[in-house]
């Protein structure tokens, strides 16, 4: 009976499982065999395959170097008749109208009404199929597949320097809009503090009026009661003629100051600028922008010029005679190369 151990074929393969040496299995020893016996159908490390010599000199070996001589591991069976559409059965059947494996399942499921339904050991026919070419064509698609691995993986990179320069595009964005509010709060407080100012120097007029009519009036009753008889008939005169006058000024102005004046400053915020903030759902729009892009060497590209320039490639070693430029390269290390084909050279230039 074979005996094996789990091994990974390869990056991106399944895990499929290697022979182990049968006599060291059994002793719960985990040993790579080397040697497989045809007559014994069982594997043999280097150790074990010396004294397995010694009993059995007739036998036939064969080494790692003919593993195709070797079996087919119970697990790759298992693998290549598992069934991808239902992974707990085997493929047994093989549809001619389909060109499809088929497990029971699938033959009940979805073939039912095929006439051409089959047994594999019965659509086993001719000779077999070319594995090596099957395999050969399938390393190109791993190549392939794996260059567009690669240009996803350098995409995904490439989106993330990107995330990164948008996200600072954001952040940039907010930054100005603060700037701005900074400065309409700025104005809005500058233009408090001006109205602010021209109340407070219109209250103060009205305050340093009514102290001076004060003042001047205290000064004259003061002085009549001075010169109340005292028989002094120009001074009585004019301090009579200068008490009506203040006493008309103060009349006049109280008449002006009847209806008291009380000032207050009101911020009225501007709801249509709040509203249309509040109406924002974003500081912009983040558009994605898809092109089709094909892969370098993809066949049947379509390539559209969006101009042309001219440029003279003629080096002093030219003779004085025109020659037909063939071919253009442009290398990776951005070096032009140039095909002559009169002169049978190549012309390596630098711009």
């Amino acid at each position: 009976m074979a005996t094996f151990s789990q091994t990974t074929l390869g990056k991106g393969s399944d895990l499929f499982t290697d022979f182990c040496c049968s006599p060291c299995l059994e002793h719960k020893i985990d040993q790579w065999a080397e040697f497989y016996c045809d007559n014994c159908l069982k594997f043999y490390c280097a150790k074990c395959t010396n004294l397995h010599g010694q009993w059995f000199g007739t036998h036939v070996t064969y080494g790692r170097g003919d593993t195709h001589k070797w079996p087919v591991s119970k697990e790759v069976e298992d693998f290549i008749q598992k069934c991808d559409l239902h992974e707990d059965k085997r493929l047994e059947m093989f549809c001619n109208d389909h060109s499809q494996l088929c497990c029971n399942n699938c033959a009940f499921v979805n073939h039912r009404q095929c006439a051409k339904v089959a047994l594999i050991s019965e659509s086993v026919k001719g000779p077999l199929p070319d594995l090596q070419q099957i395999s050969r064509k399938i390393q190109t698609f791993l190549e392939d597949l794996e260059e567009l691995q690669n240009y996803w993986d350098t995409h995904m990179q490439s989106l993330k320097v990107l995330f990164n320069k948008q996200l600072h595009e954001i952040t940039d964005t907010r930054q100005k809009i603060n700037t701005i509010l900074d400065k309409i709060e700025q104005n809005t407080i500058k233009e408090l503090e001006d109205k602010m100012t021209s109340l407070r120097a219109s209250v103060k007029t009205n305050v340093d009026n009514c102290s001076k009519l004060q003042n001047k009036l205290k000064r004259l009753s003061d002085t009549i009661h001075e010169i109340v008889d005292k028989g002094k008939a120009e001074l009585s005169f004019i301090a009579s003629k200068k008490c009506l006058e203040k006493i008309k000024q103060s009349e006049a102005y109280l008449i002006e100051k009847l209806v008291q004046v009380e000032s207050s400053l009101t911020f009225q915020a501007d709801s249509d600028f709040q509203q249309h903030l509040s109406k924002l759902s974003g500081l912009g729009r983040i558009v994605v922008c898809t092109q089709a892009v094909p892969l370098p060497g993809a066949p049947d590209q379509i390539l559209a010029v969006q101009g042309k320039s001219e440029y003279n490639v003629n080096i002093p070693s030219d003779a004085e005679k025109r020659f037909d430029i063939r071919a253009i390269c442009v290398l990776l290390n951005d070096q032009i190369l140039v095909v002559i084909i009169q002169i049978m050279i190549i012309k390596e230039l630098s711009y």
